[in-house]
């Protein structure tokens, strides 16, 4: 981001990742650029060890897809993940995010997310979740697209 003197940081979510690896889902092209623009911006990517867990589960289980699920996998053990660990500091954080009562759609994993968004003081999350908005968290799309205005 111009002026800024710290390198941007973004959190991934589970759903940035399967979009990533997985041709065939909707948002594919756009994480893609999304991911392009932040190697422009030299962001540092930081991945929930929670996220890379939630993302081969989904690939490999409900959406059936094996393949994918390895590739995550195998970037994994390249060490192409800069893995963010999940203590107990995180976890109370995440737990007073977290609404069980509320959709279905907002998870513990989302919460973890978020945690971990507000330790490191991240610019972003690289989701397309529009929860973390509504908690006054700002999406890696929308951070972009605020640099190109600027």
């Amino acid at each position: 981001m111009p002026g800024k003197t710290n390198p941007t940081v973004v959190i991934a979510d589970a759903d940035a990742i399967i979009s990533f690896v997985n041709v065939e889902d909707a948002s594919h092209r756009k994480t893609k650029q999304i991911m392009q623009h932040l190697a422009l911006l030299q962001a540092d990517l930081l991945f929930p060890t929670t996220a890379i867990c939630e993302a081969v589960t989904v690939l490999r289980g409900k959406l059936n897809k094996p393949n994918d699920a390895g590739k995550v996998i195998a970037q994994l053990l390249r060490g192409d993940f800069s893995v963010q660990a999940v203590d107990q500091d995180i976890l109370s954080v995440a737990l007073t995010l977290y609404n069980p009562l509320a959709s279905k759609k907002n998870t513990l994993f989302d919460a973890v997310v978020a945690a971990l968004t507000k330790r490191h003081n991240a610019d972003a999350i690289f989701s397309f979740d529009e929860w973390y908005g509504k908690i006054g968290l700002t999406l890696a799309g929308d951070l972009i697209a605020g640099s190109k205005a600027a």
